[in-house]
């Protein structure tokens, strides 16, 4: 276990900027293989009120701690990366879309998986899950660490939203 994180996160407040790095670099990588163009980091991680969209969430992990992604992709955005990713606009409301938004989120989660691994966190990827609606509102947990990383590409704009947290142990 790398010493990057402490197994007990009772006194972390942050995820480790490594991690962070990591996980901003394989977020271009991801999308810039996906569209062809490297969405641009913004400083500016805030939502502006509730959003019509789609959520893909899925987790790095391993025997002592979690990180959660969830990547959040306004209906324009994911749009425009259906027709990018599969040559045609695919609806908003159908299953397919649920299907592309999962597979860009398990294609990122592997790409995190790796990248992270060469800070010393080594881990596994869930299976995605996804949530599609209007008016969503992206809560942030207020107890593990967690950090708001937007991103703005050719498409439209995006945000990754991350946990980190202890992994539970069975008794």
């Amino acid at each position: 276990m790398s010493e990057l994180i402490p197994i007990d996160l009772a006194g972390v407040r942050e995820i480790p900027a490594e991690i962070i790095t990591s996980v901003k670099q394989s977020v271009e990588v991801t999308f810039e293989s996906i569209s062809g163009s490297r969405p641009e980091y913004s400083e500016n991680g805030s939502v502006d009120g509730p959003m019509n969209g789609i959520i893909g969430h899925i987790t790095v992990f391993n025997s002592h701690h979690t990180l959660t992604l969830m990547v959040a992709i306004p209906r324009e955005t994911a749009l425009s990366i259906s027709e990018v990713f599969c040559g045609m606009e695919i609806p908003f409301d159908s299953d397919d879309m649920g299907d592309l938004v999962g597979e860009v989120s398990n294609i990122l989660a592997g790409e995190v998986a790796a990248s992270v691994e060469q800070v010393g966190f080594t881990g596994q990827s869930s299976l995605p899950t996804v949530t599609r609606g209007s008016d969503l509102k992206l809560f942030m947990p207020n107890k593990p660490p967690t950090a708001r990383l937007r991103f703005e590409g050719g498409g439209g704009g995006f945000w990754v939203n991350l946990a980190l947290c202890e992994s539970r142990r069975r008794k």
